[in-house]
């Protein structure tokens, strides 16, 4: 018979603790464990954009930089291939020159060794 009474008097205390619950509950948005609740996830919300808006201007600046090294490194390789160009260019004014410099010499030196066989020719009909 205690068993029984026990579960009730259980039973009854169960029943009651869900009731309380349920009146808190229902009391809906003017709940005020609600209402900070509510506060908790707007506040957290709210970090959470702030973090990625911190992460967004820290990317923000770390692009900004790469970029002005880039700019930098761009500007001073537009400057040395400039330099390599007028180099390059002045390697085939010289390189057009010396061309035009050998094909005299190969002309001359044909006329040279023409000569040379003329005057061995000449000093062979002398006898010499």
């Amino acid at each position: 018979m205690k068993d029984i009474e026990t579960n009730e008097t259980n039973e009854t205390n169960e029943t009651n603790e869900t009731n309380e619950t349920n009146e808190t509950e229902d009391r809906g948005k003017l709940d005020l464990s609600f209402i900070i609740d509510q506060h908790k996830r707007e506040v957290w919300d709210w970090k959470q954009k702030e973090a990625e808006w911190v992460r967004t201007q820290n990317q923000l600046e770390g692009t900004k930089r790469i970029v002005e090294e880039l700019s930098s490194q761009l500007t001073t390789l537009k400057k040395e291939l400039d330099r390599l160009a007028e180099e390059n260019n002045n390697l085939l004014t010289i390189d057009s020159s010396h061309q035009d410099l050998n094909g005299e010499l190969r002309r001359d030196n044909i006329r040279l060794a023409k000569q040379v066989e003329d005057y061995r020719d000449i000093l062979k009909k002398a006898g010499l």
